[in-house]
């Protein structure tokens, strides 16, 4: 019922180190907002460039003179101001601005505050993100924002989650949220290059009063990630981050055998003989292991191959960045290098980044500034070529192995030294009962062929990335602005690969059969540049101090090429690895008349595709109390035929805050109260290559006459157009009693009209499928947020917080039929959800025999297995529930910190379980100890069917398993230095030390890896 991973848990120590510079003498306080110590509020000596900020217990410290006046100011609170005077401790309790309540957010290319928003939006601010030991910011949103289930494929290092925000709204096409970075739309697929310490806030744009905007790529949501700036009149500071981590081994969830278990599992379960040759024949074949035999062999060895293959990962970040700012400019800079180790042999991220953020307020009517980020980072793979996602079968996935090396084979090799090239045990046995020395065929159904790989190949990827936006506003009076925002992301990737002739995949790697000389090495260059421009014309206008207008017009410019070219040769020097001066020439020949030559495979492609979009958006507020909003959007993509390129998305919105109408004026209880309502349409062109797109054929490939060549990537339905959701959002944000318990429901309804769709075709084509628009789907929801501060005074803060979100996903259309099954372990029907799983039911072991039994077609008990019993089986992949909550504390300079995700309702197939339960591997493979009971004779009432049969992984149920799960996503534990004692330094105006967990404790019925 519970599958205890026994945690990834990371240990983190950290400093924060600022230095300000002293005058006459310090000024220390606690700033406040309602009792709670309140961080990064601007301290600003008036009339200097003096300043600091409040840190993370809301505390300050700056030089002053008696007699200077303090001025403390934060975004939705009033400006304070003190004098300072001969006491050297001024608190400052905050009060929120009339005019304004709660913290900025961003929608639709500008920003306005909460109080005034008529979008449905989550925030993660800079404290929920900084020194938490991801290598992807995007993981960062689990657990955090209500409607985001974030799935993670691996535990690689760097590697992105797949991110669905309010449910699956495509079939074929993509189904993630854009992602924008100050500015510059971004690949949702990698992160690796961006510190998530260098952002301030993530917010994702939900409804449609949001996401309209972004239009043909706004119909999976939209997450705009905005970096650190630097204070204006701030001051200059500078911080030091040292972070270290240790990440340890999860357990699987389910246990196999040892050896003297197996062994005798081995003769008196499976009656599986040893002869010379390995695992096939019966019980007289070579003849069964005596006790004594067993037990020898047992002592001999007994391998726990996890041991050999996982190792503790280290986490190690060290980083400097300096915030300045005065009357005219402001900046922030930082320096990271950051590694993190999977916990996998071979698995590990080096990255090192450099961010600058500059602004300039030229003149009273000109700013300009910009945003740049370069990094630096090589990612060793886990090597069995599945880059990452380690949920394939093959026999050097060092995820797998592990629980499928047999135990009585030994890692270690006779001088000590750790067995990669399986010169001990093949894992048979012969004649006379003794041990087998590997050969080929023998190795190859070890543990010793992952080891060879992880020891002696290579899979590894550099990637150079450059992220960057200018920017540059001119204001010619308080009415009209202009503006343009130019930004590009440029990445550059080199894959190398290699199999080297010493290992036993280069063995084989060669493409000529007969070849003396071994190994290949595949190189791949890849290149991606987007560009991004924007310009903007605003109009703003008050009437009679109530009545707020803003009109602005938006043209922007959206293109992006990708250029893929790789080679692979075969025929390596052994003294050459890695090097092109190893190849085997490609005249080289071998083998008979006609012989074969050692040509290299090449690769070459190169796709370009464009938006241009032109749209507006008009905003109405009356006195802070009523609040509307309309957009309007074309946009023309260059991935569709020219006569289905354009498309127009729209959107209507509006805000009504009934806790500053009269007949709530003067409540107590009721500290804030609004109703948000939004109805629009997004798009998504995600179909993957664009319209007409070519490769370039090397001569190994299928070009006619084996020439070189072109082909194209797609096989497109001329008439195929966009998929478009429309959305309907109805919301409702309160704040009770001082806002001491704060929060937001919403309730939402996606449809999708258009969905891209794979439908078969004749192969005439050169293509078996074309790619359609077919079908509609609906994402209904609900989502609730809360945010209970239980205490709050000057000593003890005690809050607790919760989000949770609903969805339900359905089929409501397809075109021609009701039903499409396309193989595997799902299927699609109207009214269903998407990812529904098309299995016979499996009711268990039948008494007589020993066979599985089934459920049939017309609900009868068989054993007898057909696909024709197959059904829907009320199951899903995605999740119904998704969430999280938490509880932060402290006491005086004493922080404890938790975070908890959860997801329910939501089912995967557990092919690693099936592996170490299917009887044919018996001889090849580990088996679950659970097997020991397998049916053996009449009568026998067991769990577990006889070994005479197999399993049927993706045609029954049962290895379809609850993947719920509730996890300990974080828990930290901290001590902040008084910034009194700190203060006497001269320099170190904050210093925080803090332990840190991530993943601690997963809870869940599944059996296997998380």
């Amino acid at each position: 019922m519970r599958s205890k991973f026994k945690w990834i848990f990371t240990l983190i120590l950290a400093f924060s180190i600022q230095f300000s510079f002293a005058q006459e003498k310090t000024v220390t306080g606690t700033i406040t907002d309602g009792g709670q110590p309140l961080p990064g509020v601007s301290v600003v000596v008036k009339g200097t460039t003096r300043g600091t900020q409040s840190d993370f217990d809301g505390k300050y410290a700056i030089s002053a003179k008696a007699g200077e006046v303090l001025e403390f100011t934060y975004i939705g609170l009033k400006k304070q101001s003190k004098t300072v005077g001969a006491a050297s401790t001024i608190n400052v309790a905050m009060e929120e601005d009339a005019e304004v309540l709660g913290e900025v957010v961003l929608v639709g290319y500008s920003s306005e505050t909460k109080a005034k928003s008529t979008s449905a939006v989550s925030r993660v601010d800079s404290k929920q993100i900084e020194q938490v030991p991801v290598a992807s910011l995007d993981q960062v949103l689990q657990g955090n924002v209500a409607g985001a289930n974030i799935k993670v494929g691996s535990g690689q290092p760097g590697q992105s989650g797949t991110i669905l925000i309010r449910g699956r709204n495509s079939i074929l096409g993509n189904v993630e949220p854009l992602f924008v970075i100050d500015g510059v739309p971004v690949s949702e697929d990698n992160f690796r290059g961006i510190n998530a310490n260098d952002i301030e806030d993530i917010q994702v744009l939900k409804d449609a009063a949001a996401s309209a905007l972004y239009g043909a790529r706004g119909a999976g949501g939209v997450v705009v990630v905005t970096t650190k700036k630097g204070k204006y009149n701030g001051g200059t500071s500078i911080q030091y981050r040292a972070l270290y981590g240790l990440s340890t081994q999860p357990e699987p969830g389910f246990e196999v055998m040892d050896s003297r278990t197996y062994l005798k599992y081995q003769r008196d379960v499976a009656r599986v003989g040893f002869g010379a040759t390995g695992i096939s024949g019966t019980i007289n074949e070579g003849g069964p292991l005596s006790d004594a035999q067993i037990e020898a062999y047992s002592l001999q060895s007994n391998t726990d191959w996890s041991k050999i293959f996982f190792q503790n990962g280290i986490t190690n970040s060290q980083e400097l960045n300096m915030n300045s700012g005065n009357e005219k400019t402001r900046s922030y800079t930082s320096i990271n290098y950051f590694t993190q180790e999977g916990i996998t042999l071979r698995s590990r991220l080096d990255r090192f980044t450099f961010r600058n953020n500059f602004d300039v307020k030229a003149s009273e009517h000109f700013t300009y500034g910009s945003q740049i980020t370069v990094a630096y980072s090589v990612s060793d793979f886990v090597v069995d070529r599945l880059r990452g996602s380690n949920t394939g079968g093959q026999l050097d996935n060092p995820f797998i192995v592990p629980y499928l090396g047999l135990p009585y084979m030994s890692p270690y090799a006779p001088n000590g030294e750790v067995n990669i090239y399986g010169t001990q045990l093949s894992g048979a046995f012969d004649a006379n009962g003794n041990p087998v020395t590997a050969g080929i065929n023998g190795f190859l159904n070890t543990p010793y062929l992952a080891l060879n790989t992880q020891t002696l190949n290579t899979d590894q990827e550099a990637e150079f990335r450059g992220l960057g936006t200018i920017y540059g506003d001119y204001k010619f009076n308080d009415k009209f602005k202009i503006g343009s925002k130019f930004g590009v992301d440029y990445t550059n990737e080199e894959t190398l690969q290699i199999d080297t002739p010493g290992s036993w995949r280069g063995q084989i790697a060669t493409r000529v059969p007969t070849s003396l000389n071994k190994g290949s090495q595949f190189e791949g260059f890849f290149r991606e540049a987007r560009f991004n421009i924007t310009n903007y014309f605003t109009y703003t206008q008050t009437f009679k101090e109530k009545h707020n207008l803003e009109v602005s017009a938006f043209q922007e410019y959206f293109y992006i090429n990708s250029r893929f070219s790789g080679f692979e040769a075969y025929g390596l020097n052994p003294k050459l690895p890695g090097s092109g001066s190893g190849f085997t020439d490609g005249l080289t020949q071998e083998g008979t008349p006609p012989a074969t030559p050692y040509v290299p495979f090449v690769s070459s492609s190169e796709e370009e595709s464009s938006i241009f979009s032109l749209f507006g958006v008009a905003k109405y507020d009356y006195d802070g109390r009523f609040g509307i909003q309309a957009s309007l959007r074309s946009d023309t993509s260059s991935r569709f035929a020219p006569e289905n390129q354009s498309e127009i998305f729209y959107s209507v919105s509006g805000q009504w805050s009934l806790s500053k109408e009269k007949f709530l004026e003067g409540n107590k209880t009721i500290s804030n109260l609004k109703l948000r309502a939004s109805y629009g349409t997004a798009g998504n062109q995600g179909v993957g290559s664009a319209y007409n797109a070519f490769e370039l054929l090397s001569v190994n490939q299928a070009g006619y006459n084996a020439s070189f060549g072109y082909q194209p990537l797609n096989n497109f339905d001329e008439n195929l157009t966009w998929e478009v959701t429309t959305q309907s959002n109805l919301g409702l944000d309160f704040g009770f009693v001082e806002n001491r318990l704060t929060g937001s429901v919403d309730v939402y309804n996606k449809y999708t009209t258009d969905l891209f769709f794979s439908r078969p075709t004749s192969f005439a084509s050169g293509f078996g499928s074309v790619t359609t628009n077919v079908g509609e789907m609906s994402n209904k929801g609900v989502e609730l947020s809360l945010s209970w501060d239980i205490i709050r005074n000057s000593d003890w803060n005690l809050n607790v917080f919760f989000n949770g979100a609903y969805n339900k996903n359905t089929i409501e259309k397809l075109a021609d039929q009701d039903f499409v099954f396309q193989g595997g372990s799902q299927a699609f029907e109207v009214g269903r959800p998407l990812g529904s799983f098309w299995l016979t039911p499996y009711l268990g072991v039948d008494p007589s025999n020993g066979a599985p039994l089934y459920l049939d077609i017309n609900n009868n008990v068989t054993n007898v297995y057909s696909d024709a019993d197959r059904r829907f089986v009320d199951k899903q992949s995605d999740p119904l529930y998704t969430g999280g909550f938490g509880l932060n504390v402290s006491y005086k300079n004493w922080s404890l910190n938790s975070l908890f995700a959860f997801a329910a309702e939501q089912y995967r197939t557990n092919g690693s379980y099936a592996l170490i339960q299917d009887p044919t591997l018996t001889g090849i493979s580990n088996q679950e100890i659970g097997m020991v009971n397998s049916w053996q004779n009449v009568g026998d009432i067991t769990a577990y069917p006889s070994v005479n049969f197999g399993t049927r992984l993706f045609q029954n149920d049962r290895y379809l398993e609850d993947a719920s799960f509730l996890r300990l996503r974080n828990l930290t534990f901290a001590y902040t230095f008084d910034k009194e004692m700190l203060a006497k330094t001269k320099a170190l105006s904050g210093v925080r030390l803090y332990f840190q967990g991530q993943n601690v404790f997963t809870w869940s019925k599944w059996r296997g890896f998380d």
